[in-house]
């Protein structure tokens, strides 16, 4: 995004404008300053890139939403308080995980976009209807994806579809049903396909920015977890009969992480050292010796060793040791135990001798941060909820086809003979946990596994997240998770605290 990169610049004047750490209780500033700047395309295109910084901003929050309280991780070290709580079923509106505003930051920049970006045309001659409606196609679907991410963790929600301009706006907007919120973005998703792009022509482009591509996995996703199976099916065939991704060769599979933006990617955010662009995936998931040495992570999060010993039953599994996760036994806390490090975000290669921030001798360069870029769709992903939905819709032997494509790249056995549509509901389950641990998806794919057709497997979801617990943590996990209202997390106390419109998520209402 070289060229979206040069103009962001232009952004430090909207940042001004929205500098506030919440943006449901931000106070409008002064009119003019926004017409002012809203003169030309460069101001637009500006502000379509900052709207993408700010989701760039949220993979911290998107990866804990997703993975924490999922079984596939387990605490390191070096976990906050607050974010074992989560892990551990302990959640209260305090927790800091509850927090919305960045999610309502970057909806704010997309509104803006499609508030200012179609009056930009009467005053740049240069700057075309066209080219607004590809730049409102593209805050559409970022605007999209963020809701969807809220309504996943907390149901109910504000939707605010205007910016912040003017002293009439309600800043204390009362929550929108989950399902309200389900048909806007389908409808904003559906009138805005036609104006993205196939291809932008280069690579950084095609992967960070919205497409056509893009706009249609994050329909699948949404059709699939509102239980709309055919719709999302065909959403699913529109990637993949456009021919423009496919599965890199099993050998390969690591460079889905280092460098990014391998063939089989369709929407990932984009992150560069180089211009400052980091996160903290790496200093969230690489040990810490407790001696000076590299990798000098933070030891946050660890791979769960009960799922490695899933991976174990498969030894050819191209996916297994050293690339989703790496054994590592080193100095300090690790001097007794051997830890399995998520290697997704901490290495450049599926070898232990190489990861992000290592020096030729192999000490630490005082790299604790990482541009790994976070990807949040790739081709194997449609291909797997193609095959869940068309589980639903009673194609097994489909099904089952699309699945085996997914192990044949990892050179695992392909699957035959299932004899039923609950054990392969279950193996797609499998299959996803091993092709997608720490992308941030465990979380919502065992929701919808749980929720779907009236909560009919809700018991088997809730002994999935008890297995491997101590006894007591599994009671724990039992009582909670057993309510489907307990799913969702609580709106922070603050909010609530702020707001009298908003409504508390029914689980929380006596905490």
């Amino acid at each position: 995004m070289n060229e979206l990169r040069k103009t962001c610049w232009l952004v430090v004047l909207t940042m001004l404008i929205w500098g506030c750490s919440d943006w449901l209780h931000l106070e409008p500033e002064s009119e003019l300053i926004r017409e002012e700047f809203w003169q030309t395309g460069e101001d637009v295109q500006a502000v379509v890139a900052g709207t993408y910084k700010e989701l760039a901003g949220t993979i911290e929050l998107l990866f804990k939403w997703g993975e924490l309280r999922g079984d596939l991780m387990v605490p390191g070290v070096n976990i906050s308080t607050e974010d074992r709580k989560i892990m551990d079923g302990f959640i209260y509106p305090e927790n800091e995980l509850n927090r919305w505003n960045q999610l309502y930051r970057t909806i704010n920049f997309a509104n803006t976009v499609l508030k200012f970006s179609p009056q930009v045309v009467d005053r740049d001659q240069s700057f075309n209807e066209n080219e607004s409606r590809a730049f409102e196609a593209e805050a559409l679907f970022v605007r999209s994806l963020c809701y969807f991410y809220l309504v996943r963790i907390f149901r109910d929600v504000p939707l605010v579809l205007e910016a912040s301009e003017n002293d009439a706006q309600d800043y204390y907007p009362a929550v929108t049903p989950a399902e309200t919120i389900f048909l806007q973005i389908i409808d904003d998703l559906t009138g805005s396909v036609q104006y993205l792009p196939t291809s932008y022509g280069r690579l950084e482009y095609d992967k960070g920015r919205a497409t056509k591509g893009a706009a249609y996995a994050l329909m699948a996703d949404i059709y699939l977890y509102f239980e709309k199976y055919q719709a999302s099916i065909d959403a699913c065939n529109k990637v993949i009969n456009s021919g423009l991704y496919g599965m890199i060769d099993g050998e390969d599979w690591f460079m889905n992480f280092f460098p990014g933006n391998s063939n089989e990617s369709i929407f990932e955010i984009q992150f560069d050292k180089d211009l400052d662009q980091t996160n903290l995936l790496y200093r969230m998931m690489a040990p810490n010796p407790g001696d000076d040495t590299f990798p000098d992570g933070n030891d946050e999060f660890r791979v769960s060793p009960y799922f490695v010993k899933e991976f174990e039953k498969y030894p050819s599994d191209r996916r297994a040791g050293n690339r989703t996760y790496w054994d590592y036994s080193g100095a300090g806390w690790y001097r007794f135990e051997t830890s399995h490090v998520l290697w997704k975000y901490v290495g450049t290669e599926g070898l232990p001798s190489l990861a992000t921030g290592a020096s030729a001798s192999g000490y630490r360069t005082g790299n604790r941060e990482s541009d790994a870029n976070w990807i949040v769709y790739r081709y194997p992903d449609v291909l797997l909820m193609k095959a869940e939905a068309m589980v639903q819709q009673g194609a097994l032997s489909e099904a089952v086809d699309l699945v085996n494509l997914v192990r044949a790249r990892a050179l695992v056995e392909p699957i035959s003979n299932i004899p039923n549509k609950n054990d392969l509901e279950e193996l797609i389950l499998e299959e996803r946990a091993k092709e997608f641990c720490g992308e941030g998806k465990r979380w919502f794919d065992l929701v919808r596994f749980g929720k779907r057709n009236g909560y009919e497997r809700v018991g088997l979801m809730v002994e999935i997240l008890a297995a491997n617990k101590t006894y007591e943590e599994a009671e724990i996990i039992r009582s909670k998770y057993s309510n489907p209202n307990s799913w969702f997390l609580p709106i922070h106390q603050d909010e609530m605290d702020q707001n009298n419109k908003l409504v508390q998520n029914p689980y929380y209402e006596n905490q």
